[in-house]
């Protein structure tokens, strides 16, 4: 992983991962587009955010995708750097969405596919990109957890 990726992992329960990737999302909205895939669509944002005034002028340079299989997620990651406008930061809700505690080797898969698409982001932008993975640890279990953190921060 080259210098200018920024990986950081959330391993939080699903609540307090995605308040912190939505405090994120806003502060990183500041700088450019932020694209924050899901795997289902939100009914409320988080509590205790940054303010509303705050939160809606930065919200519209946040891109929500919304990414139910293991199989669209890697297709909609793998063009990424075709679109009009290229992503500065990456966020993924929940990566145990995608690949549960029995499938080690898929969530390596697509970190590092989510790595290679913010490498190809950073030198289409000239600048450094932030990558940031939400893995439930209670779901997925601290030996998963600590692979991955070893593998790719």
């Amino acid at each position: 992983m080259e210098n200018n990726i920024k990986c950081i992992f959330h391993f939080e329960d699903l609540n307090m991962n995605r308040k912190k990737l939505f405090e994120e999302a806003i502060i990183n909205a500041k700088d450019g587009k932020v694209l924050y895939v899901l795997s289902e669509e939100l009914n409320e944002l988080p509590q205790d955010l940054p303010s509303l005034y705050k939160l809606y002028n930065n919200m519209k340079m946040i891109t929500f995708m919304y990414v139910k299989t293991l199989d669209s997620l890697l297709e909609n990651i793998s063009t990424l750097h075709n679109w009009q406008s290229v992503p500065s930061t990456i966020i993924l809700d929940d990566l145990s969405a995608y690949c549960n505690k029995s499938n080690l080797q898929n969530a390596c898969g697509v970190v590092s596919l989510l790595l290679n698409t913010s490498q190809v982001c950073s030198k289409l932008l000239s600048t450094s990109c932030k990558l940031h993975v939400a893995v439930p640890k209670a779901i997925v279990g601290e030996e998963y957890c600590n692979v991955l953190y070893d593998l790719y921060s």
